[in-house]
């Protein structure tokens, strides 16, 4: 059996206002990255802001309960210091007299000088991409050790689509700290091929430094037998045809796609109900039209809910949807969604919209429907082809899940992780890896 040798990774996420134990997609993927590597014998420490203090710990208990305890936070030097924290305060208050733009120097200096006091010994830095996040560029110069860059979407390109673009001194030192983080980077990892190739055209950046790494599901959760009766129970539904949509509230989830399709299905499924889980941006304007529709009885929105419990809801689907708009990588779109991925581990019939992202995943006809975006009438006919007959909906069903299970399981984004670290350390000694695990 071939040797994997045992690696020292640090993960690094530089956001000063994240709680690691909230049910978003970034947290769950820095928890399953985190989580499937260590189960893999590698040693895996996450260096984080909380404020102005830095999280460094083993401990994946971070991302069940939001109390942390001071064991649990990074040493630091010069921004620790009480003087230090004087300056930093006078500098932020007079920026924000003078609006002077936020650059989040003081963020990634603190992430930079913890990762150079924290990290010593280890093999290589792996940091999930952040906008005007510099710190682990940084470190990863002063230890002397490689850095990888996981990029889920172009965030100025992104934050422009949402509506908040960049202007001014922060576009340019956004532009500026972007490509600096992707020429400093070994390795980058993009979530789906169309986000490989923007990155390329648009940053110009080589082909041998990105590579693709699709999210993944875990397979195990989603696996075994789950009591969709109580769920039923739960939200007040009986045998009813039930269509499932679970995500964040973003403009690039083409909600009003849905919800007109969805009215369609209505006139020939009175009794049909459609469950949006999930909270987010443009929640409240989807909640007025299902208001000013008429379909207060029809859709039922649970809000947010703890992902241990995504199972379950998903267990009394007949049809889960991935409705979408046709927002490019050039338009900060954001990849392959992870509710896919969770979707097929369910074994679901899946409807999805046919664009770049769905398209590498979904095969028409053989593990899920594919309609055209914005195609109102086709969508509907999807969901309701699958209403009527679960002969489909189970073998579509059917070979989703075994294509998760194959492909798209966390083990298997693990071992390709543990390909890209391997590949980006040349198979060569150095900090721990004369330890190997088989």
């Amino acid at each position: 059996m071939a040797l994997t040798p045992r690696l020292k990774i640090a993960h690094l996420f530089q956001e000063s206002s994240i709680r690691f134990c909230k049910p978003q997609a970034a947290q769950l993927h820095i928890y399953h990255t985190i989580h499937g590597l260590q189960k893999a014998s590698h040693e895996v420490t996450l260096l984080a802001l909380q404020g102005r203090q830095v999280l460094c710990t083993t401990d994946l208990q971070v991302f069940k309960h939001d109390k942390l305890q001071a064991s649990q936070y990074g040493q630091l030097g010069l921004s620790g210091a009480a003087l230090f924290k004087r300056f930093e305060s006078g500098v932020r208050r007079l920026q924000s007299a003078l609006h002077f733009p936020y650059l989040a120097l003081f963020d990634s200096y603190r992430i930079a000088e913890a990762g150079s006091i924290n990290l010593k010994g280890f093999d290589l830095i792996h940091e999930r991409f952040n906008l005007l996040a510099l710190g682990g560029a940084w470190a990863s110069r002063k230890l002397g050790i490689p850095f990888v860059l996981e990029v889920n979407a172009d965030l100025l390109a992104q934050r422009k689509f949402k509506g908040i673009p960049e202007r001014g001194l922060r576009r340019l030192f956004a532009v500026w700290a972007t490509q600096m983080c992707f020429n400093a980077a070994a390795k980058i990892i993009c979530i789906s091929a169309s986000l490989k190739d923007h990155l390329s055209s648009t940053w110009n950046i080589e082909e041998s430094k990105l590579i693709v790494l699709p999210c993944a599901a875990d397979v195990d959760a989603f696996g075994h037998t789950l009591n969709s009766e109580s769920v039923r129970h739960g939200l007040r539904l009986t045998n009813e045809p039930v269509v499932i949509w679970v995500g964040g509230f973003y403009p690039w989830h083409d909600l009003d796609l849905l919800l007109n399709s969805f009215a369609l299905v209505l006139q020939r499924h009175p009794n049909a109900k459609l469950v949006l889980v999930g909270d987010g941006q443009t929640r409240p304007s989807v909640e007025k039209m299902v208001q000013e529709n008429g379909l207060q009885q029809s859709v039922i929105l649970t809000g947010a809910i703890a992902h241990t419990d995504v199972p379950d809801m998903l267990s009394i689907a007949d049809v889960a949807v991935v409705p979408s708009t046709p927002v490019t990588a050039s338009r900060g779109g954001t990849g392959t969604p992870l509710k896919l991925f969770e979707y097929m581990a369910a074994g679901k019939a899946i409807v999805a919209t046919a664009l770049n992202e769905a398209t590498e995943v979904i095969q028409d006809g053989h593990n899920g429907r594919l309609v055209e975006a914005g195609d109102v009438n086709g969508f509907a006919e999807a969901m309701l082809t699958l209403i009527n007959d679960p002969i489909e909906r189970d073998r579509l069903g059917q070979n989703a899940r075994r294509q998760a299970v194959e492909q798209y399981s966390w083990e298997e984004y693990t071992r390709r992780l543990e390909e890209i670290y391997l590949d980006v350390l040349g198979n060569t000694s150095s900090g721990s890896l004369a330890t190997e695990i088989s």
